[in-house]
């Protein structure tokens, strides 16, 4: 069985016995001091929870721990991404960002800047699902893009290998294996899925979850893009309109299928 990987505020470090760690903090120099006498094999990422801390104190920190820099408003918090550029010089970094108007601008940036990108979807709105179509199109087909854009990324790979990865394991969010420690110590599923009760073993894997809870219902088990989505955009409501999402999954299948035709025209 996996060990169970727990994402927890700093001051709950002394509750977490067991498992691995992913420890979010606002500042850095308290988190350093903190996990100074943690074993270092069991924190798996530390994220950044505001842009407006000084990260300087961890550029030379653990080499090589990810980093992960997260953002409330992308529209008005992107210009602090530029004070964090040197932590690329130890650690990789990825920023999280939530997919709100004019997050397209901090998307940019962030891959100007070399940071890796997780897109935090949600439910997307029609206007959004036109910013996502925009930021798509951009990771396609600029070449200056090299680094990743999640969810983008994984779901083109899965299609180009006929192996779709279900966007709960893109995105970091997988029930199987993930779990969220909240400030009051409350321990549940992690973000979208908090609330959600655990009725699968955590061996039973994800396609298990997938079958029994995630995406159980009529409409995601007649889609065309199941294996890829898992019923992501299914919550937290059941009634969401898909049409939109299958239309960005359907742009990035024919991507696949396109660079696995030039590929194969060079052979």
């Amino acid at each position: 069985m996996n060990e169970l990987i727990y994402n927890i505020p700093l001051h709950r470090l002394p509750d977490c016995q067991t498992g691995r760690l992913i420890v979010r903090a606002s500042e850095p120099a308290t988190l350093i001091a903190a996990l100074s006498a943690e074993d270092p094999t069991r924190i798996v990422a530390v994220q950044l929870l505001s842009l407006e801390a000084d990260s300087e104190p961890m550029n030379a920190w653990a080499p090589g721990l990810p980093v992960e820099l997260t953002m409330a408003d992308p529209a008005a918090e992107f210009p602090s991404l530029y004070r964090h550029v040197n932590l690329l010089d130890q650690h990789p970094v990825r920023v999280a960002i939530p997919v709100r108007s004019g997050f397209t601008h901090a998307v940019k940036v962030a891959l100007a800047l070399n940071f890796a990108v997780r897109l935090e979807p949600d439910q997307p709105t029609p206007a959004l699902i036109e910013e996502l179509a925009e930021v798509l199109e951009f990771y396609l087909h600029q070449p200056t893009v090299a680094q990743p854009i999640e969810y983008f990324q994984g779901t083109l790979l899965g299609f180009y290998h006929q192996e779709p990865v279900p966007l709960w394991a893109i995105l970091d969010e997988d029930p199987a294996w993930l779990r969220y420690i909240a400030d009051d110590g409350t321990e549940s599923l992690y973000e979208r899925l908090a609330g959600v009760e655990i009725t699968v073993a955590p061996e039973a894997g994800l396609e298990v979850w997938m079958e029994l809870v995630l995406a159980a219902g009529e409409e995601c088990q007649t889609c065309e893009f199941r294996q890829s989505c898992g019923g992501y955009f299914k919550w937290p409501r059941r009634d969401y309109d898909c049409a939109g999402v299958k239309r960005l999954f359907g742009a990035l299948r024919d991507a696949a299928d396109e660079l696995r035709r030039d590929l194969d025209s060079v052979d």
